[in-house]
């Protein structure tokens, strides 16, 4: 593999390669829906290339793959649901999120949509009929010759990115020939095969996607020995290429020679292929261009895709406008952070107050009504803010269906309203809370949007509004939708609502513990989420920069390992830890490199690493040893004096009691361990030795290492503390 094609790679980051507009709004439409699948997400991804290979770069960087046979094939659905869940929905909506921004402030034409129109029918037409040749001849993995044709053009899309102007003016309208390669060689000193294998290569696909990728232009007879994914792939992209015509009798020739299929088997496979790519793209909006379109159809699609990005335009605008709603709520939990000083029913009506604001702003809508869920009496309960009568605190509705329809829409998880086609009817209909409701807002009718986090009730925001503005806001539903959601969680981690607990003990300190571990894990993720963005806008302003973008990834995959970390504290129950095969020694490498221009500075300390090369992986939790890796050294750095020396060293094939196991040990020259402290050394106690040298940090070890199903020894003395780790293979 030639230089150019490395070169271009740092030129075009993978997460800067385009989407459609359609297909991102489709994204961003379930990642804000709250009974959200990961099955329909991946199905989402396995429609775009773009989109597929970013989600996959993320993992790779977050080492979902690392080293996974498995996984790095990154092709079966199953393995893309259970990648989904790994990287988790926050992440995931930051992708929809990212992509969407960049999409909106990127160069906008005619020729490039219509380029990233042919790019996405092509790549899904070709890994349609991909996956039917494997299936027809009983190749192995149906889903990885699917994804393999999805993005077997994914160079394309490097070099639109890297070359934009170039690319698309002067490849965009050439069709699929020797001539286009030439070019691409000559203009770019490397091809798009060349530069898609590379990146494949770098984010960890296996050999036979990489040849797959790379050879898929080559004729017919250079490759009839070859891997059979490499002959699907080839075989696929030769038929659903814009110069291909049955009357090509060469293609159902390469086609018998290469994979023994016949030519009604081949044409029956390209028209099913093609109903499916039909479809897809209708449930997209997508319109395709097709043979003889009069300029009254091109005028058609030109508006249609004009709609498209202006409804992005909506969603960026959307984006921006909840994030200030998150940050003002934020602000405002965070000034009322203790209930006994604020009081309780005070903080639910600044609240309110900050909802009716945005609520106006956003909306346009002056009345609303907010209901808090009481679990305790399983039954909402109205609040009043300083500019609503004060008996409609008093107000108070048991969660049984058909009383109201603020409780109907907490019940069906959907929003409810009161207008009917048949104003007669709608009177004899609404209950009387609900006229009573409908007075106090002094408009024709109300909407109920259901407030919901976790699948759970938090409560109900009510707006009062006349006809038109039901119907303006109809259509504006999504957006409302995920405006409670920002209002569910700031109630929800401010312990606004009332999840059943004794009323009697308002001092209990189980709940005020609770509380607090609520308080500062919404205070905490504040400044993470801050911090995660900026490392994103850092990561622009130093895209020519490589080992700068390595650092500004090691940073943000560490927030994300926090975040995850925090969100455990919330968890009622303990889930069992998910393992997969990881690199224990590139683990060590990243984290170290990382230490270098952190943790070791202040003292100038020298690290060196021994990590044995035949440790392949270890089937364990990446989280977890990162976990025990930053520990150990956190406390050995406290511990030592200036110019201190740390030794990390792995070893494979350490045998105890006849099994194999792993070895981790973290040694440095410091003056060791008391032995007042050794004999509880894995106990949370006090420490001399800083805030954490033996401590809660070294408990925290121990229980994470019996997690792993391995053990950890200490030895200590006056040259030096060394800890020992085994973990079974």
């Amino acid at each position: 593999m030639n230089n150019k094609a490395k070169q271009i790679l740092q030129k075009a980051d993978v997460d800067k390669l385009p989407s459609l507009p359609h297909v991102l709004l489709q994204l961003l439409d379930i990642c804000h829906d709250e009974t959200l699948s990961f099955s329909d997400l991946a199905a989402i991804l396995r429609q775009d290339p773009g989109l597929f290979v970013r989600v996959y770069s993320v993992c790779d960087q977050n080492q979902c793959h690392k080293n996974n046979p498995d996984a790095r094939q990154i092709n079966a659905t199953r393995s893309a649901e259970s990648t989904l869940q790994q990287l988790g929905i926050n992440t995931i909506k930051g992708i929809a999120v990212t992509a969407t921004v960049q999409q909106f402030f990127s160069r906008t034409s005619i020729e490039r949509t219509e380029f990233l129109k042919q790019h996405w029918q092509h790549s899904l037409y070709c890994a349609n009929v991909a996956q039917s040749i494997a299936k027809h001849c009983d190749y192995a993995d149906i889903n990885e010759a699917y994804t393999t044709g999805l993005i077997h053009d994914i160079g394309q899309l490097v070099l639109e990115t890297a070359y934009p102007d170039k690319y698309t003016t002067t490849f965009a309208q050439l069709s699929e020939d020797d001539y286009f390669h030439t070019l691409e060689q000559d203009e770019f000193d490397t091809t798009h095969q060349e530069v898609g294998a590379e990146l494949l290569k770098k984010h960890g696909a296996n050999s036979f996607i990489y040849d797959a990728i790379l050879y898929h232009h080559e004729q017919a007879e250079h490759i009839r020995d070859a891997h059979p994914l490499v002959k699907i792939i080839s075989l696929a992209n030769m038929l659903t290429c814009n110069h291909f015509k049955e009357e090509d009798e060469q293609v159902f020739d390469d086609a018998e020679l290469l994979l023994g299929l016949d030519k009604p088997l081949i044409l029956e496979i390209l028209e099913k292929s093609q109903e499916r790519v039909t479809s897809t793209a209708a449930s997209l909006e997508i319109l395709l261009a097709t043979d003889g379109m009069d300029g009254k159809s091109t005028k058609q699609q030109i508006a249609s895709d004009d709609f498209k990005q202006l409804q992005l335009a909506e969603q960026v605008r959307n984006i921006a406008l909840l994030d200030g709603i998150h940050q003002h709520l934020s602000r405002n939990s965070a000034d009322n952070d203790n209930p006994q000083e604020s009081g309780h029913d005070e903080n639910k009506q600044s609240l309110l107050n900050i909802i009716s604001q945005h609520v106006n702003i956003l909306f346009g809508i002056s009345q609303c009504i907010l209901f808090l869920y009481d679990a305790t009496d399983d039954r909402v309960n109205a609040v009043s803010s300083s500019n609503q009568p004060p008996q409609l605190a008093d107000i108070s509705i048991p969660l049984k269906p058909g009383r109201s329809l603020v409780v109907d829409a907490l019940l069906n998880k959907q929003a409810e309203h009161s207008f009917a086609e048949d104003l007669e009817a709608q009177t004899h209909t609404l209950s009387i809370i609900d006229r009573q409701l409908i007075g106090i807002t002094e408009q024709a009718g109300m909407m109920c949007l259901p407030m919901m986090m976790n699948n759970a009730a938090v409560g109900t925001l009510i707006l009062g509004v006349d006809e038109k503005q039901y119907e303006t806001l109809s259509k504006q539903l999504p957006l409302l939708m995920r405006f409670v959601n920002e209002i569910a969680h700031t109630i929800s981690v401010t312990n606004l609502v009332s999840q059943g607990t004794d009323k009697g003990t308002p001092h209990d300190q189980t709940s005020q513990l609770e509380q607090k571990i609520r308080e500062v894990l919404h205070e905490v993720r504040n400044p993470l989420s801050i911090m995660n963005n900026y490392l994103g806008i850092l990561g622009y302003k130093l895209e020519d920069d490589k080992p700068a973008q390595e650092d500004v990834q090691t940073i943000k995959s560490e927030i994300e390992r926090i975040s995850q970390i925090l969100n455990g504290l919330t968890e009622t129950e303990t889930s069992p830890d998910e393992t997969s095969p990881v690199d224990i020694n590139a683990i060590i490498a990243d984290l170290s490199h990382v230490f270098q221009t952190s943790l070791f500075t202040s003292k100038n300390i020298q690290i060196s690493l021994d990590l044995d090369e035949r440790i392949n992986t270890l089937q364990s939790n990446a989280n977890a040893l990162k976990q025990i890796y930053t520990n150990l050294v956190k406390n050995a750095v406290e511990a030592l004096p200036a110019n201190g020396q740390l030794m990390v060293y792995t070893q494979d094939y350490v045998n105890v009691d006849g099994k194999e196991h792993i070895e981790l040990s973290v040694a440095d020259d410091g003056p060791g361990i008391s032995t007042d402290i050794l004999p509880q050394l894995f106990s949370p106690v006090e420490t001399t030795k800083g805030d954490d040298h033996a401590g809660l940090g070294l408990t925290i070890v121990k229980n994470l290492v019996g997690e792993l199903h391995g053990s950890i020894s200490c030895r200590s003395s006056d040259k030096g503390t060394s800890f020992h780790i085994l973990l079974p293979k």
